[in-house]
């Protein structure tokens, strides 16, 4: 064989000792027959009895999300997306009251949804921006609103800086590093960005390639259209985002608050629907959690940074 040979021509060479040669050549084996599990595993991916679990159960809490929207009559955006910040950190979609965490890493990504197992991961409890982002997306598509998730950097306060990037960017057409993950809805005459990653819900208007808090936060964010691209199945330029007007503004921070003390009133309806779902939420997170080990073992996932 071509490989023998060359280990031969090594060997002479360099004068290495055989059996150094034989445990080099063992180490290479076993790295043929990992990279055959892993190309195996990859080649069935989204097909084996797992992933098609974790899809049946997620679809069915969807289900009953989209039920309970129903039953309250949210149809708009921001009723939908001020639903999920309820179920989200009211701790309806966990065992335990949901807290953040940014040092975790995810399963693979499914081919046909690039967004599925970053939401999944809200039903363990723990999550940052990109988890929650993913989950509100996956519950918008559901009702049939336009939204998009919208990566973000919000390391750089300086404006000057910002609008230079922001330059660069558009002129090179590069992705951006970002930081942050926020959320774009776009319906009817109303263009705006939530970010519900904590229970301080952030809502924002957009004005040349920036995203401008609505509520008070006074929150300036530079709006990447490059790097939101690979998170969304349609291209979304930034500067063409029409600004959103005061009134408009008003009426959307007051439906946000108005919908969350509707659902404050009716915590008993939230109760019943936690223990309507507390069996997918439990077979969620088992096959998620056999996904993340198997993974681990191919070092498709390195190790687990959690605290």
């Amino acid at each position: 064989m071509f490989i023998d040979e060359k280990i031969k021509e090594y060997i002479e060479h360099e004068k290495v000792e055989w059996q150094e040669v034989r445990k080099i050549w063992e180490e290479i084996k076993k790295l043929r027959v990992q990279q055959k599990v892993l190309d195996n595993y990859l080649s069935t991916y989204e097909n084996d009895s797992l992933h098609k679990e974790l899809k049946k159960d997620f679809d069915k809490v969807l289900d009953n999300i989209e039920s309970l929207a129903n039953t309250f009559n949210f149809k708009t955006g921001i009723e939908i997306s001020m639903l999920c910040c309820f179920l989200i950190h009211g701790g309806y979609l966990t065992k335990e009251e949901y807290c953040y965490h940014n040092k975790i890493f995810d399963i693979k990504e499914f081919s046909n949804d690039k967004r599925i197992s970053f939401a999944l991961k809200i039903f363990s409890g723990i999550g940052c921006c990109r988890h929650t982002s993913a989950f509100l997306k996956e519950v918008l598509d559901r009702f049939n609103i336009n939204n998009y998730m919208a990566p973000v950097d919000t390391s750089i306060e300086d404006f000057n800086i910002c609008e230079i990037r922001l330059f660069l960017h558009d002129i090179h057409r590069e992705f951006t590093v970002h930081n942050h993950i926020i959320n774009y809805i776009r319906e009817e005459h109303y263009n705006y960005f939530l970010d519900i990653t904590s229970k301080q819900i952030k809502i924002f208007g957009a004005c040349n390639q920036f995203a401008y808090s609505l509520d008070g936060y006074d929150l300036v964010i530079p709006l990447y259209s490059y790097s939101s691209s690979s998170w969304n199945d349609e291209f979304i330029d930034y500067r063409k985002v029409l600004s959103i007007s005061r009134e408009e503004a008003d009426y959307l921070i007051d439906k946000a608050n108005a919908t969350l003390r509707k659902c404050d009133a009716n915590q008993d309806l939230f109760e019943k629907f936690y223990l309507q779902n507390i069996d997918n939420y439990r077979s969620i997170n088992e096959n998620y959690n056999k996904i993340y080990e198997k993974e681990k073992s191919l070092r498709l996932i390195k190790c687990d940074k959690q605290k």
